[in-house]
């Protein structure tokens, strides 16, 4: 009992909780063999006997040496040579009757844990350069796998870090101890981290979940969770099997490990593909959501690693699909690096090439794009195929998409259909950092319900991500002249525009945010903001910022409104172009870029050294973008939902002492943010995921579809095109357009229905039954479009009046200057957490509705809306449009701050109770004693005479007052104060009946106040 409260205690404790998960314990000190030998190799050899009994003892030998004594240049090539060999096992011969046998041994019996010998040692000397004793060594058939490093529970100092520190020690001069090892674990008994020894303290992580569907509550103890949740023996060993990879690029050599989400997520999704696999009814695996930048690349390597070995597998195929070619480029490399764990990969660089691969007997990971499961056409151009081949009907098809929320859902005008009609009998399931797509994209209809989930909040509190702050900012603008309207006119008729709806469209499409977004003078004044503030936050904080605008025309404004200010670090536009439409002079200033150039950008911005410092883009890099150095987003662009969501998780990469990210909003997101951050930090994904989303929308689909073919002539077959003849294809668009062209009221009927008949199909589109339609589909979006150019005015045309009311908006709209939101409402607190309760205010009362409701809800609306779209909307003034929009602008940015309202009322509130302290005569904290009290007795006790026990109280408090004075082992402070508060209300003359109330109540509030003494004192 002498090692109560010390170090000694907290790691016999550690021992007996291993000792109760069946591990044996041996003293260090106990144990016969060679110093400097970490291997104790008489169990190695007591393990390989019992489990190879033809084994000689040469042969017992060689396989002992062969794991015992690994070959590298360094302490990380030995040790990857070491998980090689204990992973994967290796051969040995014996011989028998004068011959050479091989067998192939495994170190471990990875299928019967029951059959491996697992001990624990404490304080074992091994012999370096300096001679340390680890805390604990967990051994399993003689292998030292893992280390712990424990610090006194029950002192202030020292913490993880300085384990983390002696670990570093322990690398130098024991290395040797690092050649087996696989898995590292530091502890102060608060905070209990596991990590690879390789690795940097930002890499280190809780273990936060015994059961792995829930996250264990902090009053069971940290290292309680780590042992129950990831040391049971068959975890263990699968941990050790499946969930250490080393990435292997260019000569460097990475070591990396699950963490507890990676873990449980992966064994889920394995159980939910086998258990589909035997059910055969249902090609939907399901979804993993984690967040994105919380390793979803890596625990998808995991998943492969372990599915592409599964016997009830039958040697799969696995498809690793994503959407666009740099995300295809991404994910494939971080495969390539481990391939020590997954094996070669194969990457589909062509559209034949693909379905040469899917075409092979089975075995490969391939990747590919969406877009490669495309038809083929000929030399001319003319398609080849009406329809996409099957290329295999084999059951253990599995594909799994990446980002499942995006063009996976592309049942209508193509890939992700003939996918489907490629490998008919496929299993889907899906990855997604953003699992439900605001509308009729249905993560869970197309992939199956939840496997597992990993939201924001989760990820910020395990330091999987870094927190992301939000600070709204508004450049306000105005008018500058009354006479808009006549230099309208004149520009009107300079354009010989006469249609009066053109010209409403004009004004109306000119008079929208982007317009007032992109005014130069609101560019200019939100450049300056922005440059200041950059620079401003790159005096402490190094790192980089990425720029969200509106438009291709905005960012170009952007970057020549930022290079124009003096101090502007280098910065580069990044976006997609346009030869046809694009000035040339985007080309001669470099922001048209190629796919090569645009890697080379992405590469120096991920250098924290490369003098670039910031990027501006439109659409790319806002998702699957990894800078782990970038920290701030400015945003001056409307988003939502997962784009969004995905937009400001550029800036949550953990990256060495970046404490969080930051998102400066110009354009007034905040709403959207609530609504995205109530979605995905929901809590798992609860509510009800539109299981049944199919029988509902379907009625409505084919009323639609009937709707649609009722406007057009009879008699055709409106989803064979594919089959047609160029001139026939083209005949028969004619034959739509012209029985269109000849009524207005059937062609508006047209309209509504297509429109109507494409959102029904967003609903269905996952369905075997109803995406045989797709091309009648296709073929009627194709006629609206040529219904659309019933419209007077040429393009040139609309492309000068497009410049000049531009220039109109430019000279009219002009900036009063930038604005901090916080300030602006009195508040001194520049940032807040998008995570914050406050934050989320507005939604955390909401109720969540059920997701198909909303879907089918929409169809209604807009079917509502389009009715509305009949009455012509009489001729407005040009100037009321836009002073709407500048109030609309307005309005949302300060919307985007409505976290403002209930943060003035908290301060307002505590405003009035410093007020009330001053008319008491108490002191600010005094005041929370007084209302304690008074709520016992305060009507029994007169204001002057209450004040004054109150003063008596707080002074015996705080003359008792000691560093940690609330912990357990310093009970004597503690009992010394309770007995100073009673001496105190005794000399009051409080009567006994209430001096025991009190008193309980006082230590209460007293351990709330002063708990941090002495900084809260």
């Amino acid at each position: 009992m002498s090692h109560r409260g010390s170090e000694t205690q907290f790691e016999l404790t550690t021992i007996e909780r291993l000792e109760q998960l069946g591990y044996r314990w041996l003293a260090g000190p106990d144990i016969e063999r060679e110093q400097d030998e970490v291997i104790l190799r008489d169990l190695l050899r007591d393990s390989l006997a019992r489990r190879y009994s033809m084994l000689t003892p040469p042969a017992l030998d060689e396989a002992i040496t062969k794991i015992a004594l690994p070959t590298g240049v360094d302490t990380v090539h030995r040790n990857l040579d070491f998980h090689q060999h204990l992973v994967g096992g290796f051969e040995v011969f014996y011989e028998t009757e004068g011959k050479r046998v091989p067998v192939h041994v495994h170190p471990i019996d990875w299928d019967e844990a029951g059959k491996n010998d697992f001990l624990v040692v404490n304080q074992l000397p091994i012999h370096g350069a300096n001679d340390r004793r680890p805390d604990l060594i967990v051994y399993i058939n003689g292998l030292p796998l893992i280390v712990f490093e424990l610090k006194n529970p029950y002192s202030v100092k020292p913490t993880v870090d300085e384990a983390l520190n002696q670990i570093s020690h322990y690398r130098l001069h024991i290395p040797q101890l690092f050649e087996p090892n696989a898995l590292v674990i530091v502890s102060d008994g608060n905070e209990t981290l596991h990590g690879m020894w390789t690795a940097e303290r930002e890499w280190y992580a809780p273990w936060k979940s015994i059961d792995g569907s829930t996250t264990a509550p902090g009053t069971l103890g940290s290292m309680k969770v780590l042992l129950e949740g990831l040391f049971q023996k068959e975890r263990l060993l699968s941990y050790l099997r499946h969930f250490i990879v080393f990435e292997i690029a260019n000569e460097k050599v990475t070591k990396k490990g699950a963490k507890y989400h990676q873990f449980f997520a992966v064994r889920a999704a394995v159980e939910r593909t086998k258990a589909a696999f035997l059910a055969v009814d249902d090609k939907r695996l399901g979804v993993v959501w984690h967040t994105t930048g919380s390793g979803k690349s890596l625990t998808m390597v995991f998943l492969v690693g372990i599915l592409r070995r599964l016997p009830e597998l039958g040697n799969p195929t696995i498809v690793l699909q994503v959407d666009r070619t740099d995300l295809d480029d991404q994910l494939h490399d971080h495969f390539v690096v481990a391939s020590t764990l997954v094996g070669a990969v194969k990457h589909a660089e062509s559209r034949e090439q693909l379905r040469d691969l899917l075409a092979s007997g089975g075995g490969e990971i391939i990747f590919t794009t969406t877009e490669k499961f495309g038809l083929k056409s000929g030399a001319d151009g003319r398609p080849i195929e009406s329809e996409h081949p099957v290329l295999s009907e084999r059951e253990n098809v599995i594909v799994i998409a990446d980002e499942a929320h995006r063009s996976q859902y592309g049942f209508l005008k193509g890939y992700a259909r003939y996918l489907a009609e490629a490998l008919p009998n496929a299993k889907r399931l899906g990855f997604t950092g953003t699992p439900i797509s605001f509308g009729a994209a249905d993560t869970v209809a197309v992939f199956g319900d939840y496997i597992h989930t990993y939201d924001i909040r989760q990820s910020q509190e395990d330091k999987a991500t870094v927190p992301i702050w939000y600070a709204p900012r508004l450049a306000k603008l105005h008018l500058a002249t009354a006479n808009i309207e006549e230099d309208l006119l004149e520009v009107l008729a300079a354009a010989d525009s006469t249609h009066m709806g053109e010209i409403e469209r004009k004004k109306a499409s000119w008079a929208q945010l982007a317009a007032g977004a992109g005014a130069k003078d609101r560019v200019a004044a939100v450049a300056k903001d922005l440059l200041n503030h950059y620079l401003d936050r790159t005096k402490t904080l190094a790192g980089k910022a990425l720029i969200v605008c509106m438009t291709r025309e905005n960012c170009v404004r952007m970057f020549d409104a930022l290079r124009a200010l003096p101090d502007c670090p280098e910065v580069k536009v990044v976006m997609t172009g346009n030869l046809g439409e694009d000035p040339a002079t985007w080309s001669e200033a470099g922001h048209l870029t190629t796919k090569h150039q645009r890697d080379s950008i992405k590469e120096r911005m991920k250098d924290e050294k490369d003098p670039l410092a910031m990027v501006i883009v439109c659409d790319m890099w806002l998702t699957g973008t990894d800078i782990p150095c970038l920290h701030t987003l400015y945003v001056d662009k409307p988003m939502r939902g997962h784009n969004v969501i995905q937009a400001i998780s550029r800036v949550n990469r953990v990256f060495s002492d970046k404490p969080h990210g930051l998102i400066v909003d110009y354009i007034g997101i905040g709403e959207q943010l609530r609504e995205a951050t109530a979605t995905y930090t929901r809590g798992g994904g609860s509510g009800e995921p539109a299981p049944d989303i199919g029988e509902q929308a379907r009625p409505p689909f084919f009323e639609a579809l009937d709707a649609v073919r009722e406007c057009l002539p009879s008699g055709h077959d409106w989803g064979a095109w594919r089959k047609l003849s160029r001139i026939e294809f083209e005949d028969l668009h004619s034959l739509a357009y012209g029985h269109l062209a000849e009524d207005d009221a059937l062609r508006d009927n047209f309209l509504d229905s297509e429109l109507w008949l494409t959102n029904a199909f967003l609903l269905v589109m996952h369905l075997d039954d109803c995406r045989v339609f797709a091309d009648e589909v296709i073929c009627f979006q194709r006629i609206r479009g040529q219904v659309g150019k019933m419209r007077p005015g040429g393009s040139e045309a609309t492309r000068d009046l497009d410049r000049a009311v531009r220039d109109l908006v430019d000279d009219h709209v002009q900036s009063e200057g930038v604005v901090d939101i916080f300030k602006l409402a009195g508040i001194d607190k520049p940032d807040i957490s998008i995570l914050d309760e406050t934050f989320l205010q507005n939604w955390k009362d909401r109720p969540l509705e059920a997701l198909r409701l909303k879907l089918l809800e929409r169809l209604l609306r807009d079917e509502i809306v389009l009715h509305e779209r009949r009455n012509l909307a009489k001729a407005r003034s040009f100037q009321l449009m836009l002073e709407e929009m500048l109030k609309k602008y307005h309005n949302r940015v300060i919307d985007a701050a409505a976290i403002v309202e209930e943060m003035i009322r908290m301060r307002r509130a505590m405003e009035a109770d410093a007020r009330r302290a001053v008319d008491l005569g108490l002191g600010e904290d005094e005041l929370a004693f007084y209302d304690t009290i008074a709520e016992i007795r305060g009507r029994a006790i007169e204001m002057p005479v209450l004040r004054d026990i109150v003063h008596d109280v707080v002074g015996a408090i705080k003359r008792n007052l000691k560093v940690d004075w609330t912990e357990p082992h310093r009970e004597d402070v503690h009992a010394a104060i309770r007995a100073a508060v009673r001496r105190a209300l005794r000399r009051r003359d409080v009567t006994a009946e209430d001096i025991e109330v009190m008193t309980e109540r006082v230590m209460t509030q007293a351990e709330a106040l002063y708990a941090d003494w002495p900084l809260a004192a």
